[in-house]
């Protein structure tokens, strides 16, 4: 026997119990009306945190394809056109070398 998948919203409690006698009256039909209200000032509230949420999403959703766009700009330039821009652009660094023969220190590993 294949059982039905519930969620929360099939909890029953007593809240959710309405008594036909409750609303008969003019107390009880105030209670109801307040008990609705909250509910509804509820579920306002969170349509509005989802909205924002929702907002903010898609901000950065915008803020990444503008870094995207940028990156593929530069992806795009050829390697050796960047490298000569950058060589262009730059002061020659002086060139150093090791020093040579027997002035170069050596160091054995002994285990």
């Amino acid at each position: 026997m294949a059982t039905e998948k519930r969620g929360v919203q099939q909890i029953k409690t007593m809240g959710g119990i309405v008594d036909g006698r409750r609303v008969r009256t003019s107390a009880g039909a105030l209670l109801e009306l307040s008990m609705l209200e909250m509910e509804k000032q509820r579920l306002l509230k969170e349509m509005k945190r989802a909205q924002q949420r929702c907002s903010e999403i898609q901000a950065r959703v915008a803020d990444i394809e503008t870094k995207q766009v940028r990156l593929q700009k530069s992806v795009k330039k050829p390697y050796g056109e960047t490298l000569a821009n950058q060589a262009m652009a730059a002061t020659p660094l002086p060139i150093h070398t090791a020093p040579g023969g027997d002035r170069l220190k050596r160091r054995a590993l002994a285990y």
